[in-house]
């Protein structure tokens, strides 16, 4: 019995390691590569910044009467600046964002009007007009559409201004047979009207974005009415008017923060 035990512990340690030998153990697999997730690019939420850029075609309008001997022009600024800030907040479904902004700009552009009449021979005596709007302002609704980080709109809404309407010249008139005219101006404008137009946004992270945008603005018209008014009444009186739209194109570039 003892010989038997002797022999199957020395069959063991033969045979142990031989099958130690086919035992197959699976290495771990390799730890996943962290892959960062692609930014979700999100337009909702309020935002507030700033635009500059440049307005221009301020037309003015030329003044006209019936009046013989009488002289009219104009001369318009074209182009001048416009910049201001801005506050706004937008609302994203899918591709499409709605929102809302308003805006204040003060604008560097002005019209004048004027013309002469003749005081004697070769000399004249110069009246006219200037339309100078001091600041415009906006609110406006906004419909767009988002990919990505990029957005495309169209805006539109109320406009406002305020807006200098002077009459320029003196208060009386002498023409060339000696005549003496009192003259007395009366000057009108609308300060309220709509602005359209289209912009494009780029966000640059999710909170910081650049964009362009485009505007029409029409802030209706003004007018100047001037009379002349015969001090002896030997000579019948007369009058010259200008009506002058208060209308431009704006292009600006804009900055924006958004708290989303």
């Amino acid at each position: 019995m003892k010989r038997f035990a002797l022999l199957l512990a020395s069959a063991t340690v033969f045979v142990s390691p031989a099958l130690a030998a086919d035992v197959i153990y699976d290495e771990p697999p390799a730890p996943a590569p962290m892959v960062e997730a692609a930014p979700q690019w999100n337009w909702s939420g309020l935002y507030v910044g700033g635009q500059a850029g440049v307005a221009f075609n301020r037309d003015s309008g030329a003044f006209s009467s019936d009046t013989s001997g009488f002289n009219g022009g104009n001369d318009d600024s074209n182009s001048g600046f416009i910049g201001g800030g801005h506050i706004g907040y937008d609302y994203q479904m899918g591709n499409f964002v709605i929102g809302a902004v308003a805006d204040l700009n003060y604008i560097d552009a002005e019209s004048n009007t004027s013309y002469t009449l003749p005081t004697g021979v070769a000399t004249t005596d110069t009246f006219g007009s200037e339309q100078d709007i001091n600041y415009v302002g906006t609110v406006r609704a906004k419909a767009g559409y988002a990919m990505d980080r990029f957005m495309v709109y169209a805006t539109g809404g109320l406009a406002y201004a305020d807006i200098d309407n002077n009459y320029s010249g003196g208060s009386t008139y002498t023409n060339g047979a000696g005549t003496t005219f009192d003259v007395s101006a009366q000057t009108d404008n609308d300060d309220i009207g709509y602005a359209v137009g289209a912009g494009f946004d780029v966000l640059a992270t999710q909170n910081v974005s650049f964009g362009l945008e485009y505007l029409y603005t029409d802030l209706g018209e003004s007018s100047v009415d001037v009379d002349y008014t015969s001090r002896d009444g030997t000579i019948a009186n007369f009058s010259t008017d200008s009506n002058n739209d208060l209308t431009y194109h704006s292009v600006m570039a804009k900055a924006s923060y958004h708290f989303n």
